[in-house]
């Protein structure tokens, strides 16, 4: 073989290497490439899991934190109003018990009397007064037109008269005590109102 033709063909051979280097490092570049923006994006996916994660669960705390404080605050309010709404039925009852020692208090419980009377026609039946007011029990029979018993009710403190018919099976509640206490869920449900626009 000559000089000329071996050095083409070491040419060649040289120039044929180089190319399938360049090939061999492009490929190991493009794979390189490929590994690193594979791992960036694994890692930015990552990062953001993590951030999810931890932020979720800081809010959560916060959220869990500031509904306790809110139940708490919640359980103030409502401890301070029930506090105000026995103070403020306290005082009516007394009201209503000093109004009881009046002699307009007489003609008061004869009114709820005759009220329960109609309601029981003719048939007898039982009244309950609270111990003090067992001095009108006369009066409050004749109010009957049924033959009325007439006895005391310790659960009956402030005033005002019961009855039960039996014949009817009817009890008909006519005291100061039942009169005030159903007032009080209106006070409640009010009170709440203006709480809550305030």
């Amino acid at each position: 073989m000559s000089d000329y033709k071996s050095s083409n063909f070491l040419n060649a051979i040289k120039k044929f290497n180089e190319e399938e280097r360049a090939k061999v490092v492009s490929e190991m570049e493009n794979k390189r490439a490929e590994a690193v923006k594979d791992a960036e994006e694994k890692g930015k996916a990552d990062a953001e899991k993590y951030i999810k994660k931890h932020l979720s669960a800081a809010k959560s705390e916060i959220t869990g934190k500031y509904a306790v404080k809110t139940l708490e605050a919640q359980g103030e309010v409502f401890k301070t109003r029930d506090k105000m709404v026995d103070e403020v039925f306290e005082r009516c009852a007394q009201k209503l018990r000093d109004f009881s020692a009046t002699s307009e208090y007489k003609d008061k419980l004869l009114g709820f009397a005759k009220e329960i009377a109609d309601t029981f026609n003719n048939n007898s039946c039982i009244v309950y007064v609270k111990e003090d007011d067992l001095k009108y029990e006369n009066d409050i029979k004749s109010v009957f037109a049924g033959e009325a018993e007439v006895r005391s009710d310790v659960t009956i403190r402030i005033g005002g008269i019961k009855g039960f018919c039996e014949a009817m099976n009817i009890v008909a509640d006519n005291t100061l005590d039942s009169k005030l206490e159903s007032k009080r869920q209106w006070f409640v449900e009010n009170i709440d109102l203006k709480l809550i626009h305030k």
